[in-house]
């Protein structure tokens, strides 16, 4: 009886377990928040991925949580990144609207989650940013070539088939090369990696390799003239308004952590590491507390990553303090 109890229980705890390594979200149910409908994934068709026609001759295409666009110009295809996750995808998508080839690709930053698949549309001219054309010296990488086309400062106009498109650079944000695309046509304007349309910020916006630039690029984005706005992730394209949440939401996130650095200085002690530890958490608890009750419901996520955004936000204090205005929070 005992040796037919104990089977029960290892039999059990596989199956305990099968669900949880099967489902690990499901096993981490009600630790996290519930995602509000406006951020919740679209019905997927058959097809696997999801076609959106903006304005005129742009697209934007959507599998899963990967986002890329392109458009069709009198010439050829222009496309804007080609992420490994929809190599498969981006050619049929493509082929549902045009015969065209693809003749350029532009590169919003050098990261291979956004532009891994370049060398998929072979003859395409690559375009970037020259600081993205530098990492991508630097770093060689036979699945990311240097674009052929490089720009310095701060915009470029690239003209393909009778479509415009700015390229803006608004100094390092999340990358250090990473642009704004902004195609006046179809009132379209991209910018990958800094906010995702309806969600809290990623963990320190991807190791942001310059935290400050990234308020500095959404004030960018929001003096354009643009009706729909692409981030690169996530279940759906954006509005001005989701960028204006986003923009309202660093800017919280920026005061509420300066003020609590305030009201709670580092205290040094032998062992550095650890204080320094205990007072990020100190920080970031009473911080992500406030804003998780401001914006919950409002932005998905606020209660997964903010923590550890502000502690990056904290650091950025430290360490870019003389970039930082406050005037822009």
């Amino acid at each position: 009886m005992k040796a037919k109890r104990f089977l029960f229980s290892l039999l059990v705890l596989a199956s305990v377990l099968i669900i949880v390594i099967s489902h690990p979200v499901a096993a981490q149910e009600g630790r996290f928040m519930p995602v509000p409908k406006q951020a919740t994934p679209q019905d997927m068709p058959k097809e696997g991925y999801i076609l959106q026609r903006i304005g005129k001759s742009g697209y934007v295409v959507i599998a899963g949580f990967v986002q890329a666009c392109f458009v069709v110009t009198e010439s050829g295809v222009v496309l804007i990144d080609a992420p490994p996750a929809l190599a498969d995808i981006l050619p049929v998508a493509i082929k549902s609207v045009s015969d065209k080839p693809v003749t350029h690709i532009i590169e919003t930053h050098d990261h291979f989650d956004h532009i891994g698949a370049v060398t998929r549309f072979s003859g395409a001219k690559l375009i970037a940013h020259s600081e993205t054309a530098e990492q991508l010296r630097l770093f060689p990488d036979p699945r990311r070539p240097v674009p052929s086309i490089t720009f310095k400062g701060d915009s470029y106009t690239l003209k393909v088939g009778g479509v415009e498109f700015r390229l803006i650079y608004p100094g390092p944000n999340h990358e250090i090369g990473n642009i704004i695309v902004y195609i006046p046509e179809d009132r379209l304007a991209i910018l990958t990696d800094v906010i995702m349309p309806g969600w809290a910020p990623f963990r320190g916006w991807g190791n942001a390799d310059h935290i400050p630039g990234v308020s500095k690029a959404l004030d960018a984005v929001l003096k354009l003239d643009f009706d729909t706005f692409v981030g690169g992730h996530h279940y759906r394209t954006g509005s001005r308004a989701d960028v204006g949440d986003s923009r309202e939401f660093i800017a919280d996130l920026w005061r509420e952590t300066k003020a609590a650095m305030a009201a709670n200085p580092f205290k040094p002690a032998e062992n550095i590491w650890a204080a320094q530890e205990i007072w990020f958490d100190q920080v970031a608890d009473q911080v992500s507390a406030k804003l998780i009750e401001k914006w919950k419901g409002r932005l998905a996520g606020v209660d997964v990553f903010t923590h550890d955004t502000v502690v990056a936000v904290m650091v950025s204090w430290v360490t870019d303090g003389t970039a930082i205005s406050d005037e822009r929070f």
